[in-house]
């Protein structure tokens, strides 16, 4: 179960605080922290990996191509981001020295950076408290099912995630993109696949 009471007044005091954080290294090299967006009394929690470069500068959650085609999928599934609570397990994006390029390149997160922001992400199910969970992608799934998800057998099933609360593993709109450069019928299955979990989550919180 979530704790009965949080240190925090209420979820604008916990964004302010997670603002000031320095519990890992990542926020060295951060330009902004990106906390949660949407609605703050949502039934549904997307959660992701963590944020993207474009997130990086703008500071909101699935702002650069990755939310484009989240919010197509979104309005398919008759769902918007104001509509839901969309968030990240890690809050500043994970960077690798640059390159040759100059310019920093995304990485994946490490499992230190990802339990670092552990508090300010029970800290958005505190306060949030939705009724069914969203994991985006087969990283973000395993860090909240369990090591051992495995996303090709397992999304659209809907299984006892973080405190209990039903959560639902689905694709990354980006991993479908990419795929359909060179397996469009999958990526468009895929695709279909995506949009039905969103609605089967939506369902089932409203439902809850």
């Amino acid at each position: 179960m979530l704790p009965l009471f949080s240190e925090y007044a209420d979820l604008d005091a916990v964004r302010q605080a997670c603002d000031r954080c320095m519990r890992c290294t990542l926020s060295a090299s951060r330009n902004k922290v990106v906390f949660g967006a949407g609605d703050p009394h949502a039934r549904l929690m997307l959660i992701g990996q963590g944020p993207s470069l474009t997130d990086d500068r703008t500071g909101l959650p699935y702002s650069g191509p990755a939310g484009e085609f989240l919010d197509t999928a979104l309005a398919q599934a008759g769902l918007s981001r104001d509509s839901v609570w969309l968030t990240n397990l890690h809050k500043c994006v994970a960077t690798k020295p640059a390159g040759e390029s100059g310019r920093a390149e995304q990485r994946p997160p490490k499992a230190d950076e990802i339990a670092a922001c552990d508090h300010w992400l029970e800290q958005e199910l505190f306060w949030i408290k939705p009724a069914v969970i969203v994991a985006i992608g087969g990283p973000a799934a395993q860090v909240l099912l369990g090591k051992d998800f495995q996303l090709t057998e397992q999304r659209g099933v809907i299984l006892p995630g973080p405190h209990g609360i039903p959560t639902l593993a689905t694709y990354q709109p980006t991993y479908l993109k990419r795929l359909s450069q060179w397996d469009r019928p999958t990526a468009v299955q895929g695709w279909r696949d995506l949009v039905a979990d969103l609605r089967r989550a939506h369902a089932h919180a409203v439902q809850a």
